[in-house]
């Protein structure tokens, strides 16, 4: 959890905006290799570990209070974090897209942000919960394992048979020389099917069924690693080579990845009809067709387009403002919600005035009214008619050949074994002894998660146009977000309830030099309740 803290302040200082809450003017390309290279094991690793340890809850405390313990320490958390981190956040990107034209609107801060929460229930679903998404993933990977545990009690597995031969068939592909290259298979599978260039992905509250069953497999892992912990150690040898094989891999598949994404040929998440800011080429030619009035076929369909655009930001196409990352960003989801999800806009004239009735590919569908079509083809087809409207100043869709992205899953998948069972090896020759400072930050880590985003958050709009070096602006977020989640997770939340619900157990108070900062002994006091 703690390298959450690196990622994200990493996150604020790429090169253009990407889904927070606002680029940074000196961001830099090297930042976003390292997130690509953080994001390729991380929460892979993490959700290793949490299936070990869910299986030790299950084999020492029982169901009943493996149920109890999750439902507190995440269940919970995800609940009071939905309702109090989730509107902070939110309000945060609103503020950031105002700052940086991302968002073009009359209204002021306060009036947009309750407009968006009014207009938000009929959407929840297509939320995204930003970091807390793993709480939820984590609920929907317990509910998996306890109902698969209950179907193979009752009906699948009476006598434990079936789960033996399973058990058994993971401890020797882990024993095995092959052990990462078998692993991979289901990752590379999962990924390829869910077509998530940018490594797994669960997707908004309304999650991705597939991106779920891949950390389901990678959670499985670490559930069965408990039955033979031995076998940790086994595959963590050789660490050294291993963690330099998974970086170099990592970063070649972030150079594939970073190239394609400034094409516009991978996305973040599945590839979908919608558009990313990367789409627009040319910005003179778009806002010169966008605002033709000229009565060519093509310019009817232009001017109906232009019609379904919100009047601030058409108002800013008109003043020749140059689309910074921000600003293209918010004009394309402008497209996106208007024009791509359109119901109404893809007549059979306007498909005609396009060319599209002479596309193999779109006549069958193009030459049927509207109500007629599925609404399985209404956005391509709307994405389609954009492209074809506007040829020489988007890029059209041009995914990499099955093979090609086949290739790029499964070595994206031996990239995420190679890193997880290398930093397996890592910690048992670093940190295999008892450490106080260790044991504090490792207690420390959950509150630090939850809180260190909206830190990071609000420092960027404080500091985002600020001319500072890119790794003195990356140092300054990472340090924010310690300097105000140690303190509070000492004052608060450790010695308190709070840090009761959160990990278990409340420690006796010491002073907070001694316990998180001077070396030497630190706070080993534990009260249970």
């Amino acid at each position: 959890m703690l390298l959450g803290l690196v990622l994200h302040a990493a996150w604020l200082m790429m090169p253009e905006y990407f889904f927070n809450s606002r680029s940074d003017p000196r961001g830099h390309t090297g930042f976003l290799y390292f997130a690509c290279w953080i994001h390729v094991f991380r929460m892979q690793t993490f959700f290793v570990i949490a299936g070990f340890f869910a299986h030790l809850l299950v084999a020492k405390r029982g169901m009943r209070s493996f149920l109890r313990n999750r439902t507190t320490r995440v269940v919970l958390p995800l609940f009071v974090g939905m309702l109090v981190l989730f509107p902070l956040l939110r309000w945060q990107e609103i503020r950031g897209g105002l700052q940086t034209g991302r968002i073009q609107t009359e209204l002021g801060s306060w009036d947009h942000t309750l407009q968006h929460f009014l207009d938000m229930p009929s959407e929840i679903g297509n939320q995204w919960p930003y970091h807390l998404w793993f709480l939820e993933t984590l609920c929907l990977l317990y509910v998996l394992s306890v109902v698969c545990r209950f179907a193979c009690d009752r009906f699948l597995d009476r006598s434990g048979y079936l789960r033996r031969r399973v058990q058994s068939a993971v401890e020797e592909i882990a024993g095995s020389t092959f052990c990462v290259p078998v692993l991979a298979v289901p990752v590379a599978v999962l990924m390829f099917w869910r077509n998530s260039w940018f490594g797994v992905h669960v997707g908004p509250l309304n999650p991705s069924w597939i991106g779920t069953a891949c950390y389901w497999f990678i959670f499985w892992i670490g559930w069965c690693l408990y039955v033979k912990p031995d076998l940790i150690q086994r595959v963590g040898r050789n660490w050294r080579l291993k963690m330099l094989a998974g970086s170099l891999l990592a970063v070649a598949l972030a150079t594939v990845f970073i190239g394609d994404w400034k094409q516009h040929r991978t996305r973040v998440g599945p590839v979908v009809p919608e558009m990313d800011l990367t789409v627009i080429v040319d910005e003179a030619r778009f806002r010169s067709d966008l605002l033709s009035d000229g009565n060519a076929k093509q310019d009817r369909v232009r001017r109906a387009i232009r019609e379904r655009i919100d009047p601030e930001y058409l108002a800013m196409v008109r003043r020749g403002e140059r689309l910074t990352s921000d600003k293209a960003f918010g004009l394309v989801l402008q497209i996106n919600k208007n024009v791509i999800d359109s119901f109404d806009l893809a007549t059979i004239e306007r498909c005609a005035d396009a060319g599209l009735d002479e596309n193999p590919k779109w006549k069958s569908w193009v030459m049927k009214p509207v109500e007629e079509r599925p609404g399985s083809v209404r956005k391509p087809i709307n994405a389609a008619l954009l492209h074809a409207v506007f040829p020489d100043s988007l890029r059209p869709d041009d995914p990499r050949t099955r093979w090609e992205a086949a290739g790029y899953f499964y070595a994206y998948a031996v990239a995420t074994w190679l890193l997880i069972v290398a930093w397996f090896g890592f910690f048992e020759e670093c940190f295999s002894e008892q450490s106080d400072k260790v044991r504090y930050y490792s207690d420390a880590a959950y509150w630090l998660y939850l809180v260190h985003v909206p830190v990071q958050f609000e420092m960027s709009l404080w500091l985002g146009d600020l001319s500072w070096p890119p790794f003195l602006k990356f140092l300054a977020y990472l340090a924010g977000a310690l300097m105000v989640g140690v303190p509070t997770y000492h004052h608060f939340v450790r010695s308190t309830w709070v840090g009761h619900w959160l990990n278990g157990r409340r420690y006796d108070r010491k002073p907070f030099l001694e316990s998180a900062v001077l070396p030497g002994r630190g706070d080993d006091g534990v009260r249970s309740g």
